[in-house]
């Protein structure tokens, strides 16, 4: 998950604004990346490989990670990959990215005519529903963040702030049928408006789960990862179904945080991937070639004053008078990610870590040209 809350510790904040086509921006981008190739690397900052020209730029603006992966990615051209301690192969977990996917297995039942997204809580829940507060929300609402459901269902606060305290996950007791039941029992506020939340994303991904039969792990991997090829992509749901070797992350402060796998509530956040998993994947969502298509730029709420706009599970941002930034962040307990690309210049970026430091300000400049790769 990423962002502000510090439970799930994944909130998309706001954007840092920059004027992109001012005259003094392509003087100032020289200058970072002039600076950044003459740095030395952090202490702390694992070894430089792959692409020398993106660890250069990269080393000074990512002070206080330890192990990262990049890919920079160009719809002409290969990826071009770079990692610091790690090569595209390492997986990672990628915290609130996640939500891309779960939007990605919305949009393809969608398409398959299983659901629309005008389809209610109810639809899919049947007398489950009845008497609910939230019986009539749709998955649009789910998925643009508007259904006025709370980021973290108040009967999980108390296990989120002890685990959260003992750098645990603080999602791992609650399966599928206790999310669904939590949320059943909200009442929402300021439906309508967006407002990040991360349990109503769980919701989401756990009803398309329902109505097409299949549990949300077994859906991913047989609607989106394996027909893209994502071999190191998945979602282990439970501690044990975790892979091989997996690595513990990094709190802010630098100390082990155990793996959240997430239970009911992986569909906001629980998935692992690697970098070569993550720009075959951001790549087929910026052509519209993978499951559900176009789902990255099916707007669902549109923003105020041309501010933030959500489509199918993806953030939009304004970057300058015409071309947005689409992109999503996350954030656990251990890791951070970012992904997203300048819908103008078609330039995108993967970026994952295994510390709990937000990606988002390095990897705005890099979409905005600011640090020139």
């Amino acid at each position: 998950m990423s962002g502000h809350d510090r439970h799930v510790t994944d909130e998309p904040g706001p954007v840092p604004r920059r004027t992109v086509l001012a005259a003094g921006v392509p003087a100032a981008a020289a200058v970072l990346g002039m600076t950044a190739a003459t740095a030395p690397r952090p202490a702390g900052l694992g070894e430089p490989q792959g692409d020398q020209q993106i660890t250069s730029a990269l080393a000074e603006h990512l002070r206080g990670h330890r192990t990262v992966s990049v890919a920079l990615l160009d719809p002409d051209a290969e990826p071009r990959f770079a990692g610091f301690g790690a090569d595209p192969q390492r997986r990672f977990e990628i915290g609130s990215v996640s939500k891309t996917f779960t939007g990605a297995v919305l949009a393809d039942a969608v398409d398959r005519g299983e659901l629309t997204y005008e389809s209610t809580v109810a639809d899919v829940l049947g007398s489950e529903a009845d008497g609910s507060a939230i019986a009539d929300v749709t998955l649009a609402e789910l998925a643009s963040h508007t259904a006025g459901i709370p980021s973290v269902a108040t009967p999980w606060l108390g296990r989120a702030f002890l685990s959260s305290f003992l750098r645990g996950d603080p999602y791992a007791t609650r399966d599928a049928e206790q999310v669904i039941a939590d949320a059943l029992a909200v009442s929402p506020s300021d439906r309508g408006e967006m407002s990040y939340s991360n349990h109503g994303v769980a919701l989401e991904g756990l009803l398309v789960a329902k109505a097409t039969g299949v549990p949300y792990e077994q859906l991913l991997a047989e609607r989106v990862t394996e027909p893209l090829g994502l071999t190191s992509t998945y979602a282990p749901i439970l501690s044990e179904n975790l892979h091989q070797g997996a690595q513990r992350g990094h709190t802010r402060a630098g100390l082990r945080a155990a793996p959240w796998t997430m239970n009911g509530a992986a569909p906001a956040g629980g998935i692992w991937s690697t970098g070569a998993d993550m720009a075959l994947y951001v790549l087929a969502v910026m052509d519209g070639s993978g499951p559900g298509g176009d789902f990255s730029r099916h707007l669902l709420h549109e923003g105020p004053d041309g501010g933030r706009s959500v489509a199918v599970n993806w953030m939009h941002d304004p970057i300058d008078e015409r071309d947005p930034k689409i992109w999503h962040n996350g954030m656990t307990g251990g890791y951070a990610a970012f992904v997203g690309w300048h819908e103008g210049t078609g330039r995108g970026i993967v970026m994952l870590s295994d510390t709990a430091r937000s990606l988002d300000a390095i990897a705005l400049q890099v979409l905005t040209g600011e640090v020139a790769l």
